[in-house]
């Protein structure tokens, strides 16, 4: 989940000033469309650019500004007001707000820490080892935690390593604690990628899956085969090149930066009753991912439909992995911590949930519905319908460069929304399987790594002070690049494997 890495002014004429770009923006858009756009083509225009445009200065807190979709659409003539409201509870919204509530359980139990220091222990001492555990570990927790939470967690023991390891010979220099630090942020941001829900661009392509003609279901499981190798494949090269290449590190062994670890890891003590039982349910709600089955797959659904007679082809839609994450996050209210002790997981716990993620989704939403009825993606995608043009290969490439680098200066979140619509209906045109053009799309956008606003966990890192604006630049560039080529390794893969449903034509 990308925010930007900038504090907010505290000067009331500069933020009167960044609040006034939104309708100024919007209006300059709809007054300089091009002739032949519908009014309500239009109005989605200026909707489009007043949101986004307060999304990226937050001249408003982004979720307030998400809900500008919810009253300027009906304004506008662009749709009806209850289908503006429609797309603020849509079913992959539910999904999000179990994660997030599986999340919260994870953290309030210290369940996160154990499992880092536990990762981070096993991988060796030597500088180059620890940056690959911290890589590695990131990446491992951000598949299920959010970017942001994982590595405002692995932070403080990064910087702890980092300062008894910079003290041993071969280490010194501040090398070591920027690479650490670097690793840390760039696994954040690739482990999302793993998992249907890391991160929230995974989900509007879901949602924008679902909307094809025919439809394309992608669940929990579906998601794997093409998220969890991208994962494998980008965090070894990430960790080999930041390591032997970006920021070099010496081989031999630094016990100054394992003892740490291990003094982190004896302070934990046996695991508790609480997280054991949040695990437990963690693993559950796994499972249940993994074995729902769906279209053309066998699974616990299809039982479950039989028995409360729903029809075994619809099975999909009343039985979704919505349904499995709201259940699960229920149970962490019934199950106690301990014998007579409180619950996993009490409302004061749940609300430090990002909530106002599922008002920007809800808003993302509202905008792709409205770019889809208006026809706005129409237009949008004849331009970009020269693209099919290219050999596959170029497409990929061609959709990833922009997507990547697009991504340094806008929220991953925000950029997904626009995009997929228009892709989809880029591929639509010229005659292509619309997954085609949209997988490249969402499989970059997690992969900006050179500037402190391109995600969350790049301004975390940046805060510190530990690491220059110009190191991250030059590693991020480089890692943007081999990003790209990544992306074409597993889009090419997934393609010729028949993967990916709804992926042919």
């Amino acid at each position: 989940m990308n925010s930007s890495g900038s504090q907010p002014s505290t000067g009331r004429g500069v933020k009167f000033g960044a609040i006034l770009l939104g309708p100024v923006f919007g209006l300059l858009a709809y007054w300089g469309a091009p002739a032949e756009l519908e009014e309500a083509a239009r109005g989605t225009l200026l909707v489009t650019v007043w949101t986004v445009t307060w999304w990226v200065t937050e001249a408003i807190p982004i979720p307030a500004a998400s809900l500008v979709p919810a009253v300027l659409l009906p304004l506008l003539g662009v749709c009806e007001a209850s289908v503006a409201a429609k797309y603020y509870s849509h079913h992959l919204i539910l999904l999000l707000l179990g994660g997030f509530l599986l999340a919260r359980a994870v953290e309030c139990s210290g369940l996160h820490r154990r499992i880092a220091l536990a990762t981070l222990t096993t991988v060796g001492s030597s500088p180059r080892r620890l940056a690959f555990g911290f890589l590695i570990t990131s990446a491992m927790l951000s598949m299920w935690i959010s970017n942001t939470a994982t590595t405002l967690m692995l932070m403080p023991i990064a910087i702890s390593v980092a300062i008894r390891t910079e003290k041993s010979a071969g280490a010194s220099g501040g090398v070591f604690t920027t690479c650490l630090l670097l690793c840390t942020a760039y696994g954040a941001n690739v482990g999302g990628i793993g998992t249907l829900i890391g991160t929230p661009p995974n989900l509007i392509f879901t949602k924008n899956a679902e909307e094809l003609d025919p439809p394309v279901l992608i669940d929990f499981l579906h998601w794997l085969p093409f998220g969890l190798p991208l994962v494998l494949i980008f965090v070894p090269i990430i960790g080999f090149l930041m390591t032997r290449f970006l920021l070099p590190l010496p081989a031999g062994s630094s016990r100054e930066g394992m003892d740490s670890l291990m003094e982190e890891r004896k302070s934990l003590g046996k695991m508790s009753s609480a997280e054991a039982r949040v695990l437990g349910v963690f693993i559950c709600t796994a499972l249940l991912w993994i074995t729902r089955g769906g279209t053309g797959l066998p699974g616990w659904s299809g039982l479950l439909a039989g028995w409360l007679g729903i029809p075994a082809e619809s099975a999909h839609l009343y039985l979704n992995d919505s349904i499995v994450a709201v259940a699960a996050a229920i149970t962490l209210f019934v199950i106690p911590s301990r014998r007579g002790g409180p619950a996993l997981l009490d409302w004061d716990q749940a609300k430090e949930v990002p909530w106002g993620m599922l008002l920007l989704f809800g808003g993302g939403f509202a905008i792709g519905g409205a770019f889809q009825d208006s026809e706005l993606s129409s237009y949008f995608g004849g331009l970009m319908a020269r693209w099919v043009d290219l050999p596959f290969a170029g497409i990929v490439l061609s959709i990833s460069l922009a997507t990547t680098f697009l991504t340094e200066v806008t929220s991953n979140t925000a950029s997904m929304h626009v995009l997929m619509p228009i892709l989809r209906e880029a591929a639509q045109q010229g005659g292509i399987a619309p997954i085609h053009m949209m997988l490249p799309a969402v499989l970059s956008v997690s992969c900006a790594f050179m500037l402190p606003v391109a995600t969350a966990p790049n301004a975390i890192v940046f805060g510190t002070g530990k690491v220059s604006i110009r190191s991250m630049i030059r590693c991020g560039f480089v890692l943007n690049l081999v990003g790209v080529l990544v992306v074409l390794l597993v889009t090419l893969m997934t393609h010729a494997l028949d993967w990916m449903p709804g992926a042919g034509g």
